[in-house]
């Protein structure tokens, strides 16, 4: 059973947040300054998921978690940001939505913006909103993530799902008119959103990284793995991606300057490496243990223990995996340096995630973060709103 914080720390909660919550209404969104020590940190277990916020339906700010949904972590800021939808003709959600771990609530950082806003721009590019600067809701998956030196999330993604035909008509009049799909910018300081001029390669339901060491973006996928040099730079081919499978996942591991991946359609448990000074991609062989295989998993990388931690899904034998409430989710670590897995036996989860793009690490406290929510009793049930776990390593 996941470690459930006392009453008297839930109390202090409240109370913090509070204050907190006062002295933002006069805090722009873009300080700069990462969130300060929380009392709440002092509490926490090691080596167990710890529920940290549930959302409650009179929060100020509430949404119920889309599963193709991606997600970066703001360093500078020490919030988690969230986008994407499930869209399909059904949802258009197309908000940031920030979760700030001083606060401990959730922002939106604008209102989504409704079907009738949404239209080609004269450069033909598809946008919404009143001012036609946002973008149209789209899957996410894998492929946002925060760029430390621009100070900035990057969605490599594009609204395929809603191509008539495919889920919906709702966009039959617009898409004929579409010449190309960005790569969005969010510019965390201005807080607004900016298509790139030039980078149009897609990675929707791949995955694209932020390599901390040459300050640029690498984009994965069947189509090639690419990378991002300049905000008027093009996504340019390093290399073949036939081996990847959508849904997959990636972190970059400075250690070994290398991209590691894990997952893929139809489920997997290999590893691919793309090692960054030759431009390579290889499949490792890592005999002996595994985990279960699985698809569209969350991951972060650990540079405390120097490993990539994986949350794996597990279901017993005849149970379906579409039911999340019959299965658990694993933690896992892999070292690249010594090709092994091992489990990390005290931090299941007691339910599994299904899909998921949604773990982090803050290097500040030195925790990860996963965003999910409770499943539904039943899978044609809608599921539960958000909730933030953590868990101490």
């Amino acid at each position: 059973m996941p470690f459930v914080l006392p009453c008297a720390t839930l109390s202090r909660f409240v109370k913090f947040s509070a204050i907190l919550l006062m002295i933002a209404a006069s805090t722009p969104l873009s300080t700069n300054a990462a969130s300060q020590t929380s009392d709440w940190e002092a509490d926490l277990p090691t080596g167990v998921w710890t529920p940290l916020h549930r959302m409650a339906s009179d929060d100020a700010v509430t949404f119920a978690l889309q599963k193709h949904s991606g997600s970066a972590f703001d360093t500078r800021r020490g919030r988690i940001f969230l986008f994407g939808s499930d869209t399909h003709g059904e949802d258009w959600s197309n908000a940031p939505l920030i979760f700030d771990l001083g606060l401990l609530s959730w922002q939106r950082l604008h209102n989504d913006d409704p079907p009738g806003s949404y239209r080609v721009n004269e450069v033909g590019l598809p946008v919404a909103g009143p001012d036609g600067d946002h973008p149209w809701a789209m899957h996410s998956f894998g492929a946002v993530d925060y760029h430390a030196a621009w100070d900035a999330v990057l969605v490599s993604s594009h609204p395929a799902h809603m191509e008539p035909g495919r889920f919906s008509t709702a966009l039959a009049e617009l898409w004929p008119a579409i010449e190309r799909h960005p790569t969005w910018l969010f510019d965390l300081k201005e807080a607004r959103w900016l298509p790139l001029p030039k980078a149009q390669t897609s990675f929707f339901a791949y995955a694209a990284t932020y390599d901390s060491d040459r300050g640029i973006m690498i984009g994965t996928g069947y189509h090639g793995v690419f990378e991002l040099t300049e905000r008027d730079a093009t996504w340019r081919k390093r290399t073949d991606g036939k081996a990847i499978g959508y849904h997959n996942n990636g972190v970059y591991d400075p250690d070994h300057k290398a991209l590691i991946m894990f997952g893929r359609n139809g489920l997997g448990n290999d590893i691919l490496v793309y090692r960054t000074n030759d431009a390579q991609l290889v499949a490792m062989p890592t005999p002996g243990l595994r985990p279960p295989k699985d698809e569209h998993t969350p991951m972060a990388f650990h540079p405390k223990l120097r490993e990539s931690v994986v949350l794996v899904d597990r279901f017993a034998a005849g149970t379906s995996r579409q039911s999340r409430g019959q299965g658990r989710a694993e933690t896992w670590a892999y070292d690249l340096a010594q090709d092994r897995w091992r489990r990390i036996v005290t931090a299941d989860l007691p339910f599994a995630l299904g899909m998921n793009y949604h773990l982090h690490y803050d290097p500040q406290r030195n925790l990860l973060l996963l965003v999910t929510s409770s499943p539904a009793p039943t899978p044609d049930l809608e599921p539960g709103l958000a909730e933030v776990w953590v868990l101490k390593l």
